[in-house]
């Protein structure tokens, strides 16, 4: 298998979702935690001119992780890079096989689920947490997303399509398990208390039975818990 460097950082649901992927892929990478305050000169010159994490080398011979080489491909954006994992392991179940019954439904149904995500919960915990955003925005964007969220029905499986875990399941985890922290902790631009108030309302609240269940089967979930050490 060509080598792998994940370059990413802790505090990114992003690089934690693509890092997720390769661990449910049971893939061999090298992870290097770039500093986000202090990004090194190489990082912009010779991984992603942009700066931005999550990036990804793939290929070329196995080099130190600061001094690419210039064989290797370049990846970055992370929904590509789990739409690239889900293809280079297609054993992984990060994507339903096109083999499988019913595969371009349950993939159209994972990146819509991603989708979601992407453009509700995330905006509101980043309001939350860095632009003075109200909490209560974070449950809205919850109100939308149970409906989509695993049912708990009998049989029905743990995880988005079922018993098996998939890439729209890791963009989940990534983001769940730091609203949840986030707000069990009170840490955001909100007044305090307000992320205490809302994690009570989260935690107790029939409303968000399905949340909480889905949260629970993420957080235990082996590649989430491997890369996520505030769990």
């Amino acid at each position: 298998m060509p080598q792998i460097t994940l370059y990413t950082s802790k505090t990114s649901p992003y690089g934690h979702y693509v890092e997720i992927a390769l661990r449910e892929a049971k893939a061999e990478y090298t992870r290097f935690e770039v500093d986000l305050l202090n990004k090194p000169s190489w990082f912009t010159e010779h991984v992603n001119p942009t700066g931005q994490i999550p990036a990804l080398t793939y290929g070329g011979p196995p080099t130190a992780p600061d001094a690419p080489s210039p064989a290797a491909h370049k990846l970055t954006e992370s929904l590509v890079l789990l739409e690239f994992l889900a293809d280079v392991f297609p054993a992984s179940g990060l994507l339903p096989a096109p083999t499988t019954p019913l595969a371009p439904v349950r993939r159209a149904q994972a990146r819509l689920f991603i989708t979601l995500l992407s453009t509700r919960l995330a905006p509101a915990f980043s309001a939350a947490l860095l632009h003075r955003g109200a909490p209560g925005a974070i449950l809205a964007a919850l109100d939308a997303l149970q409906p989509s969220m695993p049912s708990g029905a009998p049989g029905a499986g743990p995880f988005l399509l079922g018993a098996a875990f998939c890439a729209a399941d890791a963009v989940a985890a990534a983001y769940l398990v730091r609203v949840d922290g986030c707000l069990k902790r009170d840490i955001g631009s909100f007044p305090a208390g307000a992320g205490t108030a809302t994690h009570e309302i989260l935690r107790t609240s029939t409303q968000y039975a399905r949340y909480r269940a889905y949260l629970s089967a993420l957080a235990a979930r082996e590649s989430v818990r491997a890369t996520f050490h505030e769990l």
